[in-house]
Order: structure tokens, then C-alpha cells, then sequence
């Protein structure tokens, strides 16, 4: 334990342990365990490859997250157009502050036939909330131990589980707001049983210093299909740590996409596993930084079987002292013969001290595949702000109209009609304020 961050968070677990969900159960033993593999090695530095890029010690240990208390009362949502972006959607609703649920801002919702969804300490006895929560996917990952933090301190989350055949008539919104400083830890638990389909909307939303530290593990069945859209936009001074976990079995089907506008530190990790022939995965996202953020997106894509595809499309557009990175890896094991992966991210500086790091790998046992990556960073083209200038337009709206333009390739493959329009009005919206 050699930074002051690691040891506040073990200090966390030794004072609050046992008020934590499962104690005295199953889960109190592995919470044991990952509170110590998690001292031992401390948070992930720069020192580690997969880390390289962004310095999480030393963000945590200037900040000092407290645990973030229990709000019962009244929250007053930030004042953003992310706020209220979802709004029109409808959807089911489920509100977390602080990391925990709270009944008096969710909706009491009648659920069709076969579909569960529960808060995460009401399943924690049952098999299969079991299973997913002790699912490897990557132990040389893991050994990096924001899951093992994530799994000695979660506090809250969801757990959704949907039967064999049966389709979530509507999108399950959860929003997330941190209405105090301090740091929450949630998992969530997603289960689609054979020829199930489901869409889930997150909105990650808040005013305070906090830190946000997210599990989602996901487990789709045969043929089963999950839409997952999220959006995050928190303050300057928060630290959003986020990691999905998904295994796919044959034909399966995951959607995933993301935009990002905030917060000062995120990271954003994705380990996809196919584990039946036939399934498909979609990773992407967009993302818009201004000032000093710093957003980092870690993807690793595991083709563990025959005939799976994968794709992953990161674009974003960086302003101010706005720092982008993306590592991403397509790994084809050497049973997996016809895979198609592929992963390209792509960069807007819109000023001379914003900056991108990109490094995209495959890592190829096969040879009946097709796998391609790429990575490009540029500004904005003088000749294509002079043409449209020379048209009448002014030099804002022109630079609008093209960063609009660079991210809508990205912004299309939102699994969700509603929100990529809401995603095309909140980039226009994020331009109009950095042009302000």
C-alpha cells in the first residue's frame, strides 16, 4: 500500500464493511479478499502499460474522496442541457444518488411478465447475481484492481434479469447523480436469457467532486440482444471510473455506445468476451473535452470462438488543454477462424494544446480472419472553413457545422433513434459554449 488514496479506500472498507450489502454471506468473503488484493497492489500507475496515459493515483490522492454520504432528500439536478436530455424518452426510471438508489426520485414501474429488476442487495443470494459478480474475463486486467476495489466497497446498484424470449417493452433509464462530494461504488447486473432483448439508458450526471466507480457486468444468452446508451457529463472536478464487462454467447447481439462531455478525469473500460459462434459486438462512442479533461477509453475485445464480429469507433473532438487516449485490442484466438474485428479512432484538435494518444492492437492466432485498425488526429481543414465561409458563413458556424460533421459518423451508431438526436443537440450545444 504505497499511496494515500489506496489506503483511504482500504480505511473505507474497514470502517463501513460490515454495514455493506451481503455481509456475513458469501459476498463478505470475496469483499475480504479483494479489499487485500487491492491494498497490495494499489491503484493503477503509470508505470503499468494499460495505465500509461493516465495518472489515477495521483488524481485520487490530491482529491481525497470521503465515501459519499447516504441522500435520502430532495436533489436539485445540475443545471445542463444532460440533465434533462432523456427526458422525452420514455422509458423506465431508475435514480441513483451517491451511488445508491432512492425511491423518491424513481418510478414505481409494472415490469412485463419474465423481466426482474431489482436493487443489487435484494439478489445477492441468488446463483446467478453470483456468478456474474465472480466472473474473470482477464485476470491480468483485474490485476489491476479497480474491479477488485469496485467489488469490496459497491454499496448499491441494479440488477436486471430478463427470461428466455421476452423483450423489455421500453428502455431502462438509470441516472446517476452525485449530489455530494465524495465517491460511490456501484455494480450493476445485466442478464438476458436465450432470444431475450433489452435497451438501457444511462445518464451520469453531477455538480460535486466525486468520484464515480462502476461496474456493469453483463451476460447474454443465445440469440440475445442488449442496446446500451450512455451518457456522461459531470463536473470538472469529478473522477468517473467505469468498466463493462460483457461475455456474448451464440448470436448474441451488444450495442454499446457512449458520449462523453465531463468530467476532469474518465476512464472508460470495455472487455468483451464471445463465447458461442455467430455473436456481435459493437463498442463506440464520441466524445467532446474542453479545458483540462482528460478522458481514456480501454477496450479489449476477446474473439474466443469462430465466426463472431466486432467493431469499435472512438471519435472526438478536443479543445482548450483537453487531453483524448485510446488503447484498444482485438485478441483472435487460434480456434477462432472467421472473425471480423474491427477498431478505428479518430481525433479533432480544435486547439494546439489539446492532445491524443491512440494505440490500437490486434493480436492475431488465426489465419482465416479479417481484422483491420487505424487511428488518425488532425484540426480542422482550412480549406473546408474557407469554402464555407466564402458562401457567407460565419467562421463559428462554419467550425460548428464541421465538428458536427466529424462526429456524426460516430454519433450514427447510438442504438437508439431519439438519443442521436439528442446527442447531435448536446455537441452543438457543447460547441456553442467552447466558442463562447
Amino acid at each position: 500500500m504505497n499511496d494515500k488514496a489506496t489506503a483511504n479506500f482500504v480505511t473505507a472498507f474497514e470502517m463501513s464493511g460490515n454495514e455493506l450489502p451481503g455481509a456475513g454471506g458469501w459476498l463478505a468473503r470475496r469483499r475480504s479478499a479483494a479489499v487485500k488484493a487491492f491494498a497490495e497492489s494499489g491503484l493503477p500507475h503509470r508505470r503499468l502499460e494499460d495505465w500509461k496515459y493516465t495518472d489515477l493515483r495521483q488524481a485520487l490522492d490530491k482529491a481525497g474522496f470521503a465515501p459519499a454520504p447516504e441522500h435520502k432528500g430532495a436533489v436539485i439536478l445540475p443545471e445542463t442541457s444532460a440533465a434533462t436530455a432523456f427526458a422525452s424518452i420514455d422509458a423506465f426510471r431508475l435514480v441513483f444518488v451517491n451511488g445508491r438508489f432512492h425511491e423518491g426520485l424513481s418510478e414505481s414501474v409494472r415490469l412485463p411478465k419474465g423481466v426482474e429488476l431489482h436493487r443489487l442487495a435484494d439478489v445477492l443470494s441468488e446463483q446467478w447475481a453470483k456468478t456474474l459478480i465472480e466472473r474473470r474475463m482477464d485476470e491480468a486486467r483485474q490485476a489491476e484492481n479497480i474491479v477488485e476495489l469496485n467489488t469490496a466497497l459497491m454499496a448499491d446498484g441494479m440488477a436486471l434479469r430478463i427470461r428466455k424470449g421476452v423483450t423489455l417493452d421500453k428502455p431502462l433509464h438509470l441516472v446517476f447523480v452525485a449530489a455530494d462530494a465524495g465517491a460511490s461504488h456501484t455494480r450493476n447486473l445485466v442478464l438476458l436469457e436465450e432470444g431475450a432483448e433489452a435497451s438501457i439508458l444511462e445518464s451520469h450526471l453531477g455538480g460535486k467532486a466525486a468520484l464515480a466507480d462502476i461496474v456493469t457486468d453483463v451476460e447474454l444468452g443465445a440469440g440475445a440482444t442488449l442496446r446500451h446508451v450512455k451518457l456522461q457529463d459531470e463536473t470538472a472536478d469529478a473522477v468517473h471510473i467505469s468498466t463493462l464487462r460483457a461475455t456474448l454467447a451464440a448470436k448474441a447481439r451488444l450495442e454499446s455506445f457512449t458520449l462523453t462531455l465531463g468530467c476532469g478525469l474518465s476512464r472508460s473500460q470495455n472487455f468483451i468476451r464471445f463465447e458461442g459462434e455467430g455473436a456481435h459486438a459493437s463498442v463506440d462512442g464520441a466524445y467532446a473535452l474542453r479545458a483540462k479533461q482528460h478522458f481514456d477509453t480501454f477496450s479489449v475485445v476477446d474473439h474466443a470462438v469462430p465466426a463472431c464480429t466486432s467493431h469499435t469507433l472512438f471519435k472526438g473532438v478536443l479543445d482548450g488543454e483537453a487531453e483524448g487516449v485510446f488503447q484498444g485490442k482485438v485478441i483472435v484466438r487460434p480456434n477462432a477462424q472467421k472473425t471480423d474485428g474491427r477498431q478505428m479512432t479518430q481525433a479533432l484538435l480544435l486547439s494546439r494544446d489539446a492532445s491524443m494518444n491512440a494505440k490500437p492492437e490486434l493480436e492475431i492466432y488465426a489465419d482465416d480472419v479479417q481484422c483491420a485498425h487505424g487511428s488518425t488526429v488532425g484540426e480542422l481543414s482550412k480549406d473546408a472553413i474557407f469554402y464555407l465561409r466564402s458562401r457567407g458563413i460565419p467562421k463559428a458556424e462554419a467550425r460548428r457545422l464541421l465538428v458536427l460533421a466529424f462526429l456524426e459518423e460516430a454519433i450514427e451508431l447510438a442504438p437508439h433513434k431519439e438519443a442521436r438526436e439528442i446527442f447531435r443537440d448536446l455537441v452543438s450545444g457543447w460547441f456553442e459554449e467552447a466558442a463562447s
